[in-house]
């Protein structure tokens, strides 16, 4: 299980898509969960493999679904100890740490460590000139998805890419929202090379050159009748200085703005588009656990009112309580 757990990860990984890895890090027995135990959480919600039991499920789940959406790693501890005074039960992720209370039969404890995985962002460079093949290196170095796109473009030229692109007209239909597309053409067709990046989905376009240039070419964009606005968002990117620059520490500048971006997940918006349908959700009243309505194993009425449960010695605690309870 942990090898076909591994091994769809790495399939996942190939293919662009957006997951979260869980992993047991620790256990305090009894407990279902063993440490080494793995599982995936896809963006509808769904959990592959195997955590825990049914406490631990569905608080996995949930939380690789957050760490999906917000981009960050978490240690969740599910233990009995969180339910004890003082101690923080709101699931609330504080300095890489969920706390989680978990007051099933076993009164085990158990740390997964939730990690997203999204599709990297990919730096698509225009052009063979110098600082178009470091944008590339830096590109690969730094984690990015790197491609390369000019008529002279080859792997002596290019040897970091991810994929080498001979003409704009092949790059158009590959450009995708997480790409940011970076002209370094430094004058030999920037305004076709930037036409096409505009008009293409690409949340990000870059050219490097001047200001009275790019402002040449921006006109040029609206003549062929790209919107105004369209053509206001090629930009050159702010991390560029003066006129004696060496085209390494353009590239350099360059790259440091779209690290920028991808920490602030321009263009990550459709990593996890596919979140599953918002669920009628209702509180634990022993151990405050988020519970499923529609999947409520363990459910009690009182005074015309339902509460669920996350597990059967929750239920129990509760109806020991309200058994205590003379009617007035």
């Amino acid at each position: 299980m942990r090898e076909d757990i591994l091994a769809q990860a790495q399939r996942l990984r190939a293919e662009g898509r957006a997951f979260a890895l869980a992993t047991v890090v620790a256990a305090r027995q009894p407990t279902s969960g063993t440490p080494g135990a793995r599982a995936i959480v896809l963006p509808d919600g769904r959990l592959e493999g195997w955590v825990g039991g049914h406490c631990a499920q569905p608080t996995v789940a949930r939380q690789g679904l957050e760490a999906l959406a917000d981009g960050l790693a978490r240690l969740v501890v599910l233990s009995p100890d969180a339910s004890e005074p003082g101690a923080a039960r709101d699931g609330v992720l504080r300095e890489g740490v969920v706390r989680v209370p978990m007051l099933c039969g076993s009164q085990g404890e158990l740390q997964v460590f939730v990690e997203p995985f999204l599709p990297r962002p990919t730096v698509v460079v225009i052009g063979s000139s110098v600082v178009a093949r470091t944008l590339a290196r830096l590109a690969s170095t730094l984690d990015f998805e790197a491609w390369a796109c000019d008529p002279l473009a080859d792997m002596q030229t290019f040897p970091e890419v991810d994929r080498l692109v001979p003409t704009l007209d092949a790059l158009a239909p590959q450009i995708s929202e997480r790409s940011y597309v970076i002209v370094a053409t430094i004058g030999e067709y920037d305004e076709e090379a930037a036409l096409a990046a505009v008009e293409s989905p690409a949340t990000y376009v870059g050219l490097v050159a001047s200001n009275k240039r790019l402002s040449a070419v921006r006109a040029y964009l609206i003549e062929r009748g790209v919107t105004r606005e369209r053509a206001e968002t090629l930009r050159r990117p702010k991390g560029l200085p003066g006129f004696v620059i060496k085209p390494e520490e353009i590239a350099f500048s360059v790259m440091a703005e779209l690290i920028e971006a991808r920490r602030q997940r321009v263009g990550m918006g459709d990593a996890t588009a596919t979140q599953p349908p918002q669920r009628a959700e209702a509180i634990d009243p022993i151990c405050g656990m988020t519970v499923d309505i529609a999947t409520a194993r363990y459910t009690a009425e009182r005074d015309g009112e339902t509460f669920y449960f996350c597990c059967s010695g929750c239920k129990r605690t509760f109806e020991k309580q309200h058994a205590l309870v003379k009617p007035t």
